[in-house]
């Protein structure tokens, strides 16, 4: 199946989409949001458990996480997106594993650096789809710099690590930050070194919900937030430098350095990974729809895992039980459903019996989530 193949599926199970998701009417979908998955696909792989039967819906946001799926070899992975652009983010990144070996790839969509992005793309431009081609060369930028750099998210991270961190620290404190400590040196250094005046002046101004809303994220997105955004992110964010390995952390030292060490990378860019990932490739179907209108479709025989990202982060408790009951109408006993809160408190194992909240479990990978300005990860299990 070409990459052509694997996103027209859409003219087959996107001829309808039956129900419109309640974000859509109020946030924004015509720019590219998110050039990267900042969600840790380490625990995420580790919730869903995915075996071979498995048919699993990811949302596909900007592709690592629905790809790192394809490493547990399961059945099929059906990603979505209302977004176009994160669609066609998504589309390139399966045309470089589907067609390049592991170096190009990696310096093609951005990961290690690269002299001649362009000739690389003209190896995988004709597997594209004609909407993709239109978009990636009306926008060269994304082509030029290595796309996972490109988003209005990543942009807004570069801006911090690029402008604001060396008006806090010098660069050999922000070097000292990434160096292996034990958790006693690490907490050491937050308190003497890392946390003075500045950072806290300036880290509240910059993740605030108005820079943040109008900067990173869509405003929309804060619309059910009820709580203080820089606080809690300032404290994720201490509890990421002082509780975690800061020297294993590849969301921190992207933040830092504007690009990654090829030593410490997340899941879907790791060099072990990637042979199982390009074997498995044209088990992902993408394409775009919500997750409830696409559960809906009736050639759509189940689903067993679920990756939903923070979707309910945008929408009310009301929405979010709809879109569980519909759930349940394609998952059978044992289904696995993982999702992550960032600032709105969302479990739908509230409202319904035959749902499972894996307390435990949830907060035991949580501890361990490397994208560390998440509030909770959930697990939740049908009965």
């Amino acid at each position: 199946m070409s990459t052509k193949e694997i996103v027209k599926n859409k003219e087959n199970l996107e001829e309808k989409q039956l129900v419109k998701s309640e974000v859509e009417d109020y946030a924004k979908f015509d720019i590219l949001r998110y050039a990267q998955v900042w969600e840790d696909a380490d625990i995420l792989l580790q919730a869903l458990d995915i075996h071979e039967n498995d048919n699993v819906l990811s949302i596909a946001s900007a592709g690592e996480n629905a790809i790192s799926l394809l490493i547990k070899n399961p059945n099929k992975v059906f990603a979505i997106d209302l977004s176009e652009n994160q669609i066609v983010c998504t589309e390139l990144k399966i045309a470089g594993y589907k067609y390049l070996d592991y170096q190009e790839c990696m310096e093609f969509i951005g990961v290690f650096d690269c002299k001649d992005r362009m000739k690389i793309y003209q190896k995988i431009a004709d597997k594209l789809s004609k909407d993709t081609r239109t978009y990636l060369e009306s926008n060269l930028e994304i082509l030029e710099k290595g796309i996972i750099h490109t988003g209005k998210f990543e942009k807004y991270f570069h801006l911090f690590g690029k402008r604001i961190l060396p008006f806090i620290h010098k660069k050999s404190i922000r070097e000292e930050l990434l160096q292996k400590k034990t958790r006693e040196e690490r907490i050491q250094f937050y308190d003497q070194k890392w946390n003075n005046m500045r950072w806290q002046m300036l880290f509240r101004v910059f993740f605030s919900k108005t820079v943040m809303g109008k900067l990173g994220r869509d405003k929309a997105f804060f619309r059910y937030v009820h709580v203080n955004v820089a606080e809690h992110i300032l404290e994720r964010t201490k509890y990421a430098i002082t509780e975690l390995d800061t020297s294993e952390n590849s969301y921190l030292q992207y933040i830092i350095h504007g690009k990654y060490d090829e030593n410490v990378l997340p899941v879907a860019y790791r060099k072990e990974n990637f042979e199982i990932i390009k074997k498995n490739i044209d088990k992902i179907y993408l394409l775009k729809d919500s997750v409830e209108g696409f559960i809906q479709k009736e050639e759509i025989d189940y689903i067993s895992k679920y990756n939903l990202s923070d979707i309910f982060e945008y929408m009310s408790d009301e929405q979010m039980c709809k879109i569980f009951e519909k759930i349940f109408t394609k998952s059978p006993s044992g289904t696995r459903i993982a999702y992550w809160n960032m600032l709105a408190d969302k479990r739908a194992s509230k409202y319904f019996d035959n749902l499972v909240y894996k307390e435990k479990e949830s907060k035991e990978l949580f501890k361990q989530d490397k994208a560390f300005f998440y509030n909770k990860f959930i697990i939740e299990e049908v009965m």
